[in-house]
């Protein structure tokens, strides 16, 4: 499967977000795959015990690699925690339920989920066709137009090694050059 090479600018997000139509099923969608950038197939299967708030994390089972019973931890933020947490009580979901659920608290489908994140940008009116990886790409991006360093945001991402990161972040020739903007680069000082 290709991924859309599209991603998100945050004012972008934040239309989708502040968007009167959203559901708060879907906004919850939203904030578990962008905060601690999930792959969708990590994001489905997160239930409700899988919130960690002393760590301030979500707990991943069975991610890119990984096979059913080896966890990993992906940092969130711990008022998105809160808010997960709280859409659970509301939902009535049990500690083993799946929060990204779709009819009778049923693990919602990969398919399910990019049809909902188009609709919603179609909505906001974002001409823009996502995939379910954009999310992830948006918080890496967002993360490193902030000045979280490369290394970080791939640290961020649970990638193997910062080729994978680099592979598909959108850095551009302004970026590179506000990036040098910033050091000392005395190239002079060699000519």
């Amino acid at each position: 499967m290709k991924y859309s090479k599209e991603w998100l600018r945050e004012n972008e997000l934040k239309k989708i977000l502040n968007n009167t139509t959203i559901s708060e099923k879907y906004e919850i969608w939203i904030l578990l795959m962008y905060t601690p950038a999930l792959r969708v197939s990590e994001a489905l299967n997160v239930r409700v015990r899988d919130l960690d708030f002393e760590n301030e994390c979500i707990e991943i089972y069975g991610g890119k690699g990984k096979d059913d019973t080896e966890m990993q931890k992906a940092p969130c933020n711990i008022s998105v925690l809160k808010r997960l947490k709280r859409y659970a009580e509301h939902s009535d979901l049990r500690p083993k339920e799946y929060i990204m659920f779709s009819q009778k608290k049923k693990k919602a489908s990969r398919f399910h989920v990019y049809n909902v994140l188009n609709k919603l940008c179609s909505q906001a009116g974002i001409d823009k066709k996502i995939g379910t990886h954009t999310l992830r790409r948006s918080r890496a991006e967002h993360l490193l137009d902030r000045g979280l360093s490369l290394t970080y945001v791939s640290r961020f991402l649970r990638h193997k090694n910062l080729a994978t990161t680099m592979a598909y972040l959108d850095v551009s020739t302004t970026d590179i050059q506000r990036e040098m903007s910033k050091i000392d680069d005395s190239v002079e000082e060699i000519l």
